[in-house]
């Protein structure tokens, strides 16, 4: 009389189950996964803030995202944060892009000077009590003995876009002449929500 032999591996209906759950794991994968990246690259951008340009409103090494869908439809307004695309030249002479965190102060067709420690937009003394820390203003006037510093006149042209860091003695932008206003094809995204660390939580 034959033995009976116990199966201690899978039946086919189990099997089956099996490799229908591997393969609704892998459809849920590459939906997430597509799902992600269309998030990435279509409405909001993972940013490391390197620098302290925009100290004390973005910190250095503060992460965030940075809105990218208003590149395709919407128009830069005065005073926003913005992600810019900046070319560079590398040590070895090879060209990169950096992403830089700036302020818009100028728009097309304005005339933007410092002078006294004061931004001037077409002849106007603009005011920034919104969005500079005053007690870092003035400790870095203690400090340094300037905050603003002065510079020429500067014809914002069509398209373009006057742009600063929060920090202004530490901040490279469109005062200097190897930078001068950005394109509008030069902005990679609109504000920055912060979420590392968390005490810095919250859009800018």
């Amino acid at each position: 009389m034959a033995k009976k032999v116990k199966n201690y591996g899978m039946d086919m209906e189990d099997e089956k189950t099996f490799f229908e759950e591997a393969l609704d794991f892998v459809k849920v994968f590459l939906i997430s996964a597509v799902v992600i990246l269309l998030f990435i690259n279509l409405v909001e951008y993972p940013v490391r803030v390197q620098g302290r340009s925009m100290h004390p409103t973005l910190k250095d090494q503060s992460f965030g995202f940075t809105s990218i869908y208003k590149t395709f439809f919407g128009d830069p307004q005065r005073y926003e944060v913005i992600v810019v695309k900046m070319p560079t030249t590398k040590e070895d002479g090879s060209e990169s892009t950096e992403l830089w965190v700036k302020r818009i102060i100028g728009m097309p067709g304005d005339v933007v000077e410092g002078k006294d420690e004061t931004i001037y937009v077409n002849g106007e003394a603009i005011d920034e009590s919104a969005y500079l820390n005053q007690d870092y203003v003035n400790q870095t006037r203690e400090e340094l003995g300037y905050f603003n510093m002065d510079f020429s006149a500067v014809t914002v042209g069509e398209d373009e876009y006057f742009v600063m860091g929060d920090n202004r003695p530490h901040s490279k932008d469109s005062r200097y002449k190897s930078v001068g206003p950005i394109k509008k094809s030069q902005i990679f995204g609109y504000d920055v929500f912060t979420l590392l660390p968390l005490t810095e939580l919250g859009g800018h």
